[in-house]
């Protein structure tokens, strides 16, 4: 006795679209180098809020950095919220110019204002 035994159902199927790695480096290597540690410093600095057990040499340990490293890359969050936002925001082609190392002698101005002088000197030599 030979039974054929037949299902059908209706599915509700939809595309996925798996993008690979290289798909996403590609979109952040594409960013200027400042915006992409700017953005890492926020990261660390969120990683450092949420768990209060991890230190920045384990964050370091993590992403193959040095402990000093970590700390020139934190020191960005120092800089004025109006150079910040230019860095995570502006479509300029002068901030493809500048590296971290630009911005340091800036980090270490305490006042904003001539934070923002010292910025705008260097947007004009880039």
């Amino acid at each position: 006795m030979s039974t054929d035994l037949k299902f059908e159902f209706k599915v509700d199927i939809k595309p996925v679209s798996r993008k690979s790695y290289r798909y996403y480096m590609a979109k952040i290597v594409n960013e200027p180098r400042l915006r992409q540690y700017m953005v890492l410093a926020y990261q660390i600095q969120e990683t450092l809020d949420r768990d209060s057990t991890t230190t920045a040499k384990q964050i370091a340990a993590w992403l193959n950095m040095t402990p000093p490293r970590i700390c020139q890359i934190m020191d960005l969050l120092l800089l004025c919220p109006e150079i910040q936002r230019e860095i995570l925001l502006s479509e300029s082609k002068k901030l493809y110019a500048l590296g971290e190392y630009h911005v340091r002698n800036i980090v270490k101005e305490s006042l904003w204002e001539k934070q923002k002088e010292m910025w705008n000197t260097l947007l004009r030599q880039s």
